[in-house]
């Protein structure tokens, strides 16, 4: 596959707590890692096809994932502007892209994926965040996020392998969040912070979004 190839991808349907998810899978499945990608508030699943295609390229097929209310999914995901998500995120209750993702991940074991790796942008940062939790993930990449402060309590409790990449002037805020975030959570980690002030999907088509994508992409199929 060339550098401007796309796969073509499976759309795939998931349940999840009632609701139906809709889900682009990327490459073939079984095999030994497989990666979710999580979009941000203001975008889908669809945002997602250069990263899942050259993650595919290399061997590890991604299921880009539309969050409850995104792009053909129903219900819908507390928005951060409500407070509610962020709060329960901060407590550590229970909020639907956790349970989402935990639906993502048990199709991809269903379909033979024996390592999982999560990537999240903004919202979809603390989601990965949020899902690593549970302790069943390879790795994680966490793009402009978290957005908000995070006690050390539930930074301590991220889990895989750790990529933290933010812009140092993003323009949500969230850089010092994630380079506290960053000092708390246990290694492996790594930490990649860019000149500039994009936020998110931002940082794809700034100057430095041909290396942001290349550090993305490397992160998850390490090891394959």
């Amino acid at each position: 596959m060339s550098d401007g190839a796309r796969a073509i991808p499976e759309t795939v349907r998931i349940s999840s707590e009632g609701e139906t998810l809709q889900a682009d899978l990327y490459g073939a499945l079984p095999s030994r890692r497989a990666a979710i990608l999580v979009h941000g508030q203001q975008w889908d699943a669809s945002g997602w096809g250069e990263v899942a295609s050259r993650c595919v390229a290399l061997g590890v097929p991604a299921l880009a994932l539309n969050l409850r209310g995104y792009d053909g999914s129903t219900g819908k995901t507390n928005r951060w502007s409500s407070g509610s998500s962020r709060d329960e995120f901060l407590a550590g209750e229970p909020w639907s892209p956790v349970a989402d993702l935990r639906a993502a991940k048990a199709l991809l074991r269903d379909r033979g994926a024996r390592e999982i790796a999560l990537v999240g942008a903004s919202m979809g940062g603390h989601a990965i965040l949020a899902s690593s939790f549970e302790a069943d993930v390879e790795s994680i990449v966490s793009v402009s996020a978290p957005v908000t402060a995070v006690p050390d309590a539930l930074s301590r409790r991220i889990s895989g392998r750790k990529l933290f990449v933010c812009a140092d002037r993003d323009s949500l805020g969230a850089a010092p969040h994630v380079l506290h975030c960053f000092d708390v959570v246990s290694a492996p980690k790594t930490l990649l912070m860019f000149g500039g002030s994009e936020h998110s999907r931002g940082m794809f088509a700034a100057p430095y979004g041909p290396e942001a994508v290349d550090a993305i992409v490397d992160f998850v199929v390490r090891g394959i």
